[in-house]
């Protein structure tokens, strides 16, 4: 799949809107084709440098929106079609504030 995404390359530097082909899920993996995805506060601090990635380029957005478009074998959580909502914020589906949303 073809998508835009934010790149950064080097802190300090601006976000590049840039094309990217996609693979294909693999094990334990979905491919949303997203509605809308934005750079947050979060972003910014990994542009400046106080929030430092594993490595370079980072893609930013971690706040989105779409529709699951394939799964990767083992997956049972989500199915192609499903309307989801992408977070990096860890959650277990089970705790009270799981429960709660």
């Amino acid at each position: 799949m073809q998508t835009q995404a934010a790149v950064l390359w080097d802190y300090g530097r601006d976000w590049e809107i840039e094309e990217l082909t996609l693979d294909d899920p693999k094990e334990g993996e979905a491919l949303v084709r997203l509605a809308a995805s934005g750079l947050c506060h979060s972003d910014e601090h990994v542009r400046i440098g106080d929030l430092p990635m594993e490595a370079l380029p980072a893609i930013g957005g971690h706040e989105g929106a779409g529709v699951v478009e394939a799964v990767g074998p083992g997956v049972r959580s989500v199915a192609e079609g499903d309307h989801v909502v992408l977070a990096f914020i860890p959650a277990c589906g089970k705790c009270h504030w799981c429960a709660i949303g």
